[in-house]
């Protein structure tokens, strides 16, 4: 058996070598002082993008596992490669280029050499992004809840509820639709239309990966992602994707600077990825039967937190991390009485 460091070797590596090159960074620009400063900024951006992710890898292990080993490994090479460079350095620069009608050039040179402007480019754009994450996030959560085959509970009375929802047909969209428009009836009118059109691409988005997981794999994306790993692998992106929007927002709290984000988000999505193979591998997910469900109730938690924000009701990134491992904490230890058992 694989020892628990060698999971991590790799990210502990490419960390290295990240901040190898943030201190050289920081050092050109203003000596020892900007380096120094440039390290804590990309450790506390890297920890706190792990602690917010730590959902995002229970929920990417429990797919993860029903994928062969060649998709599992696409995943630890390509989709590293889409979750560092797609999510953390082009997404940002084509919110630049939607928000402000430029060029991806042009993007590129707002971001690195006019930080004020690309902040406020990205703040403007946040209720688009909040909208788009959140509902693709709630229909991640209401197809695990809604499910009336779901004949295991971790939380009494309200899951059992939940599924049998799930006899009810589209409920899914229905219960959607209901949280939208409720966010958007909170809104300022001049903000309504904006935020239900990227509402409606997120649900669409969601919906897309729906129908090619029941065209190609199966009825639930586990069942899908075992038969057609291309479908669990896009899945999983899109999923990593919209866990990755707050956090790119959020960001901005601490530091406007384009590459320091980078920097400290893609640390903090290796160590996601290395996470993930790990709970697979040592099949975390079977030793704690209450651990998905409770990364599910993590992922709802994030979703309000997401819509919240949208009204402008900020908790900020180091409350979201902490409510997310506190509730998959809770899951883990009353998981515990019945681990022997399994």
């Amino acid at each position: 058996m694989r020892s628990t460091f060698s999971y991590f070797r790799g990210s502990l590596l490419f960390s290295l070598a990240v901040l190898a090159a943030v201190g050289w960074y920081g050092y050109r620009l203003g000596g020892a002082e900007h380096a120094l400063a440039f390290l804590i900024t990309a450790l506390v951006l890297a920890v706190l993008e792990t602690s917010v992710s730590f959902d995002n890898a229970v929920v990417n292990a429990s797919v993860l596992k029903a994928m062969s080993p060649r998709w599992r490994r696409i995943f630890m090479t390509v989709g590293i490669a889409v979750a560092v460079f797609g999510m953390r350095i082009l997404f940002p620069l084509l919110i630049v280029v939607a928000a402000g009608g430029v060029s991806l050039g042009e993007a590129f040179i707002v971001a690195t050499e006019q930080p004020q402007r690309y902040q406020e480019i990205m703040h403007h754009s946040h209720l688009m992004i909040m909208g788009f994450g959140a509902t693709f996030l709630l229909m991640v959560v209401i197809e695990y809840f809604i499910t009336h085959e779901k004949d295991e509970h971790w939380i009494p009375g309200i899951e059992p509820l939940l599924a049998r929802l799930g006899s009810v047909e589209n409920a899914q969209s229905l219960v959607t639709v209901l949280v939208v428009a409720a966010i958007a009836a909170l809104l300022p009118a001049a903000q309504r239309m904006a935020f239900i059109s990227s509402c409606f691409w997120g649900y669409v988005v969601f919906m897309a990966l729906h129908m090619f997981k029941q065209l190609f794999g199966g009825m639930d994306i586990k069942t899908a992602a075992a038969r057609n790993g291309l479908i669990g692998f896009v899945y999983l992106e899109v999923l990593d994707a919209s866990f990755s929007m707050d956090g790119v927002i959020a960001a901005f709290a601490i530091t406007n600077d384009f590459w320091l984000i980078a920097a400290g988000l893609g640390i903090g999505a290796m160590f996601v990825r290395s996470l993930t193979l790990y709970l697979v591998e040592r099949d975390v997910m079977g030793q704690f039967k209450y651990l998905e469900a409770s990364a599910f109730w993590a992922i709802a938690a994030l979703v309000a937190i997401m819509f919240a924000a949208v009204l402008h009701v900020e908790l900020g990134e180091v409350a979201t991390g902490l409510i997310s491992v506190a509730i998959i904490a809770l899951g883990v230890l009353t998981s515990l009485p019945s681990r022997g058992k399994r």
